[in-house]
């Protein structure tokens, strides 16, 4: 398989350094799902990862089942009790019956899949009526803020240095990422009820998304685990396959510090292009 075409991740460093959905996610997952009196048996968090939202769900649900495609994030992940995970592609939900599940979650995946046939599962395994599903995803984070620097002009620079990282990154990220560059907008979900939610108001380009005042992703860390966390990315992966001795992600940082005039140790905000799509089983 070329390059371009690899998923590739390290399953201990992924689970370590990905940072957390937020809770706003989760809060309007949930309220969707009262809305119709959803059920709290059985979730699936299909493309699970290192298990980052089945953990969450886990707090809610009597059972939850983990699926990747990716057998070294599944060795990685977090086991809880009611927790099942399985190696597998995130669209084959066979081992389930029919109507028979309360929710299916995908957490910054769903570019992976093969959309018509998961839609197809999905609505087949869906309790009719109450279940739900939950995408969502998110891209590259900008830095919104520095708290030893507020100056909104180098701000603007360290951030057109990701940019040119990305760029970089191209040739070696599957085509697939559009779908998440574009907030999933360019997906038909064939769903009779839907509700979209997109973070940042600029990158809502079909003008899809609810009123929300938060921001659906952001966190904020030192520049060294800003470091880890942008060396989790696929596309870095097979960047350095293709050239050891070349660590973009070093060169940005020490390019982001010199701009900002910051430490390894000195905090930077980050915010998180993303969406969520939720959808109901009718």
């Amino acid at each position: 398989m070329s390059a371009v075409n690899d998923v590739n991740y390290e399953g201990e460093s992924y689970s370590k350094f990905r940072p957390s959905y937020s809770e706003e996610i989760y809060s309007l997952i949930y309220a969707f799902h009262d809305e119709k009196k959803g059920g709290y048996d059985l979730a699936i968090d299909s493309g699970t990862g290192t298990g980052q939202a089945a953990i969450e769900l886990c707090k809610k649900f009597k059972r939850v089942h983990g699926i990747d495609s990716l057998e070294e994030q599944i060795k990685n992940a977090t086991k809880k009790d009611n927790i099942e995970y399985h190696v597998g592609p995130g669209e084959d939900l066979s081992r389930f019956q029919d109507n028979s599940v309360d929710m299916i979650t995908i957490g910054t995946a769903f570019h992976w899949f093969d959309h018509a046939k998961f839609f197809k599962e999905a609505e087949r395994v869906l309790k009719h009526k109450t279940g739900t599903l939950a995408v969502f995803g998110y891209y590259y984070p900008v830095i919104s803020k520095v708290d030893a620097n507020d100056k909104p002009g180098e701000l603007a620079k360290a951030n057109e240095l990701l940019k040119d990282l990305l760029a970089k990154f191209d040739q070696y990220t599957n085509p697939n990422i559009k779908y998440v560059r574009s907030m999933y907008c360019n997906i038909k979900f064939p769903f009779e009820e839907q509700t979209w939610y997109i973070t940042p108001k600029s990158e809502d380009i079909m003008n899809v998304s609810q009123p929300i005042d938060k921001s659906l992703m952001e966190a904020s860390m030192d520049l060294e685990t800003y470091r880890n966390y942008m060396k989790t990315a696929s596309a870095y992966s097979n960047y350095m396959e293709a050239h050891p001795n070349d660590d973009p992600v070093d060169k940005l940082v020490k390019d982001i510090k010199h701009t900002l005039k910051i430490t390894d140790q000195d905090i930077v905000h980050l915010e998180w292009p993303t969406c969520l799509v939720l959808a109901r089983n009718n």
